[in-house]
C-alpha cells in the first residue's frame, strides 16, 4: 500500500486508489474487505459517497459479505436499504483508545480463534455465525443528527438539511440518522431472520455520577467492563459502588434510561440538573 498511501508510517486514512481496484489487491492475498464506518460523515461509503454500495463494486459487490456499522448507526437503521439484506453486520468501531476498545464488539460463534473460521461465521457457514453485536445506542453516537457547527447544536427536521435555519450558514454536518432516511428504499423496516440482535450499551464513562476513579474501583472488583454493563446484579454492583451508581448502570441496561441525542457537553437530570458529565448526549429518567 506504500504507493498508494503518502505516509505509510503515519496513518492509512487516504490511499489513491478506487474501491473497486482495492478489493482485487484484498483477494490477492487471501483477505476480505469490510467497509467500516459504513454511515458516517466525511469518508464514509453511505455517509458521503453513493447511496448504494453495488455502484462503487458493480459486479464485484457479492465480495463484499459484511458491513461494519459504526457509531450513530446500528441494525435497525442499516436494514433499511435493501441491498444490505444479504450481508452480515458487524460493530467494531474506533478503538482509539484502550478504555473505549470494548465499546462496539461482537459475540461470534466458531470452533476456534483462526481467520479461517471467521470467515466462515461472516458467511454463515457450516454453523459459525455472529450470535450478537454489542454497541452504543445510535442517539449516543456523534454524529447521529445532522448538527450545524457554528451553533453548535441540532438541526431539528425530516427533510434533508442542507443549511442551518438559524445562522443560515452551510457549514453543517448531516448526521447518519439523517442520511440513512434520505438513501433508505424500504417502506418498512425489516430484518432477515438471521441478523443477530443488536444489544445496546452505555459504556460506564457515560453513566451519571460515575467517575474515573468509581469505574478503576468497579474494574479492579469485577475485571471487565462487559461483566458490569451486562451480567453482574444490581445487588453485586451496588456493593463496591453504592445504590445510585449501581441504579443508574441497571437502568442504562434495561433501556429506561432516557437519551437524547446530542454532541459537545450536555446535562444529566433527575427532575433538576445534577451535574455536567463530558458525553455526547444527555441522559434523563
Amino acid at each position: 500500500m506504500s504507493t498508494h498511501i503518502k505516509n505509510i508510517t503515519l496513518s492509512s486514512q487516504r490511499a489513491d486508489i478506487s474501491a473497486y481496484y482495492l478489493i482485487d489487491i484484498v483477494e490477492k492475498y487471501n483477505g476480505i474487505l469490510i467497509p467500516a464506518h459504513a454511515f458516517t460523515p466525511h469518508k464514509s461509503f453511505y455517509g458521503n459517497c453513493t447511496d448504494r454500495l453495488e455502484k462503487i463494486f458493480k459486479e464485484k459487490f457479492n465480495k463484499i459479505i459484511a458491513i461494519e456499522l459504526g457509531l450513530s448507526s446500528d441494525t435497525f437503521l442499516a436494514d433499511k436499504i435493501s441491498e444490505l439484506e444479504t450481508r452480515t453486520f458487524l460493530t467494531n468501531s474506533d478503538a482509539h483508545s484502550l478504555p473505549k476498545i470494548a465499546r462496539e464488539y461482537n459475540k461470534i460463534l466458531v470452533e476456534n480463534t483462526s481467520f479461517k473460521e471467521i470467515v466462515k461465521a461472516l458467511k454463515n457457514e457450516d454453523g459459525r455465525k455472529i450470535l450478537c453485536n454489542y454497541g452504543l445506542d445510535p442517539k449516543l453516537g456523534k454524529y447521529h443528527r445532522t448538527y450545524c457547527e457554528i451553533c453548535e447544536k441540532n438541526i431539528p427536521g425530516d427533510a434533508p438539511i442542507t443549511t442551518c435555519p438559524d445562522c443560515d450558514s452551510r457549514n453543517i454536518t448531516m448526521g447518519v440518522f439523517d442520511r440513512i432516511e434520505m438513501i433508505k428504499d424500504k417502506k418498512e423496516t425489516k430484518s432477515p431472520k438471521n441478523r443477530p440482535p443488536y444489544i445496546y450499551q452505555v459504556p460506564l464513562t457515560f453513566i451519571p455520577r460515575l467517575g474515573g476513579k468509581t469505574i478503576d474501583k468497579l474494574l479492579n472488583t469485577f475485571e471487565t467492563e462487559m461483566n458490569i454493563l451486562h451480567k453482574l446484579s444490581k445487588d453485586d454492583i451496588e456493593q463496591v459502588v453504592g445504590e445510585k451508581v449501581a441504579n443508574n448502570i441497571i437502568l442504562a441496561r434495561d433501556g429506561k434510561l432516557g437519551i437524547e441525542a446530542g454532541r459537545r457537553r450536555s446535562l444529566w437530570s433527575c427532575n433538576c440538573v445534577m451535574r455536567q458529565v463530558k458525553s455526547y448526549s444527555s441522559f434523563h429518567y
